[in-house]
């Protein structure tokens, strides 16, 4: 036994001790972040990417419109082609991966409760 009087909400607060850094974490991802010597500003730059499109976003329609150009033109841009093929297999390796987790999870659920299972099944 402890020798410390209980605390509420906890009456046995010793379970629910956390030691720093082991608790949830959340975490903004900010431009400033990566570069705090922004050049142009920095608000502004936070909120095209919260609210417009992600920096992905943003470079998959320069790739999308290079791949184009490089067609119409008839003009091989190798590293660029080899970019979109890269950026192509890891998200569909990615996606692979969360299908097998989903399988996995609907397995797992199928067998702890079947009838909740039939009912994600059923949709």
């Amino acid at each position: 036994m402890f020798p410390f009087p209980t605390f509420p909400p906890y009456p046995d607060w010793s379970s629910h001790f956390c030691a720093p850094f082991s608790g949830d974490v959340i975490q903004n991802i900010e431009p400033r972040v990566f570069s705090p010597d922004i050049a142009g500003d920095a608000e502004m730059e936070e909120r095209i990417h919260m609210n417009v499109a992600s920096y992905g976003k943003q470079l998959g329609k320069i790739l999308e419109a290079l791949e184009v150009l490089s067609e119409a033109t008839g003009t091989p841009l190798p590293a660029i082609t080899d970019l979109i093929a890269r950026v192509e297999a890891e998200k569909a390796e990615c996606r692979g991966t969360i299908r097998a987790q989903a399988e996995a999870a609907l397995a797992r659920l199928k067998q702890v409760d079947p009838g909740a299972w039939q009912q994600v099944r059923d949709g």
